[in-house]
């Protein structure tokens, strides 16, 4: 294994023993009534959600620098349309740890683009899987781009996000895992 095969895999799966035992050291959260970030607030949540707020900032930084090599170790426009967007990606899920929740309107901003931009990567990775003969990781990746978007629309008769924010970060590492393993 590559040793950026393993950046992108940790990069993937990082964030979630973070999440995992915020969860568990915050007996007020609920799937149905609260969004992740709820955990990363400093105010409400300290000093859990510095271990939660560590993880996204870890995990951010290790998708960017996975995409990042991806770019430069493969130059060519199949890998550097998807890489170089994955490289912002991770950006942004870096910075959400920088802007919890109580930073305000920036925290909002750099989740919804988080969001956003990891199904639009997995969108134009299908387009640059058909040059890569990637036949079904682009299949994977339509099917995750698109089932990530319609759970985002679909109205659900709960008042948190914190089960969409699950089930698409799943999806996306799911994808990453996928892409970590015939990228390198």
């Amino acid at each position: 294994m590559k040793y950026y095969r393993l950046i992108g895999v940790l990069g993937a799966v990082l964030a979630y023993p973070f999440i995992a035992v915020s969860i568990i050291l915050t007996p007020w959260f609920n799937f149905y009534d609260n969004a992740l970030s709820d955990l990363g607030n400093i105010a409400r949540n300290a000093p859990v959600a510095h271990l939660y707020n560590t993880g996204l900032v870890l995990s951010g930084f290790l998708v960017a620098f996975f995409a990042l090599l991806t770019f430069l170790k493969r130059r060519s426009w199949k890998y550097s349309s998807w890489s170089l967007l994955l490289t912002l990606t991770g950006i942004d899920l870096a910075l959400i740890g920088v802007f919890p929740e109580d930073a305000g309107r920036v925290h909002g901003l750099v989740s919804v683009i988080f969001f956003t931009m990891m199904i639009i990567v997995m969108l134009v990775y299908f387009f640059c899987s058909l040059a890569l003969k990637n036949y079904v990781t682009g299949v994977l990746s339509i099917a995750l781009s698109i089932a990530s978007a319609i759970i985002w629309m679909v109205e659900w008769g709960w008042k948190g996000v914190a089960i969409q924010e699950t089930l698409t970060s799943l999806m996306a590492t799911v994808w990453l895992l996928r892409v970590s393993s015939e990228t390198c």
